[in-house]
């Protein structure tokens, strides 16, 4: 007879494992389903002024009319969708290549933003959203007591 120590947390982390192991598949089953749906997810660069929060989103090949920008609450949407068709043709050579894909990307916003005052420029492939701030009276007054 072999004696074994007893370790009673080796259960309990090969059930975590079996756990991890279940839900990694879970997300790599959607992933595969979304890339199907989603082929085209855009690259954004965010930066912080004094006055604005500018979000800077690059959209190759998508037209500015294919584009909508959405408020509500404080989680602004940019969605859209990217159409291209390149086509070749010689004597005796044909070829299409089509590059497509619906995008949504979302951004939580900050509390003291001026949503009203919300400004988009489409240049060059190129959305820069800038989201200005609210001023924020940070001076200090004595209140005299009646």
């Amino acid at each position: 007879m072999l004696v074994k120590r007893y370790e009673p947390f080796n259960d309990i982390r090969r059930s975590f494992d079996l756990v991890n192991a279940i839900i990694n598949t879970i997300g790599e089953q959607a992933t595969a389903q979304q890339e199907h749906i989603v082929d085209f997810r855009p690259k954004v660069n965010t930066r912080e002024t004094e006055d604005a929060y500018h979000i800077e989103v690059e959209l190759p090949g998508v037209k500015k009319s294919d584009v909508d920008i959405s408020v509500d609450g404080n989680i602004l949407t940019i969605s859209g969708e990217r159409n291209i068709k390149e086509e070749f043709k010689e004597e005796d050579y044909h070829r299409v290549e089509s590059r497509y894909g619906v995008f949504s990307r979302s951004f939580t916003l900050p509390e003291k933003v001026d949503i009203e005052n919300i400004e988009a420029e489409f240049v060059n492939g190129v959305l820069e959203i800038t989201i200005p701030k609210l001023k924020v009276d940070n001076s200090s007054k004595k209140i005299e007591i009646k």
